[in-house]
């Protein structure tokens, strides 16, 4: 969280944390890999945001980033 205010300087930054961590509530649906990243894709759209995209996630978000970039839109 510390980078992001530099790195926004020079690029467009989106940061969340996914349903269920950190006090969010919890998914309504399986918290399946699969659903986390069109949730992810979702989310981007709502904010106007378009590929392609840098993904860079922490500990268990680096391993959804892997499956959004193998996964079709």
């Amino acid at each position: 969280m510390k980078i992001l205010p530099a790195i926004s300087e020079s690029s467009s930054v989106f940061s969340y944390n996914r349903f269920g961590v950190a006090g969010i509530d919890k998914p309504k649906v399986s918290h399946d890999g699969l659903n986390i990243v069109n949730t992810l894709r979702e989310a981007l759209t709502s904010v106007g945001f378009e590929p392609p995209f840098l993904l860079v996630g922490h500990s268990l978000g680096g391993l959804y980033a892997n499956l959004c970039s193998l996964l079709p839109e």
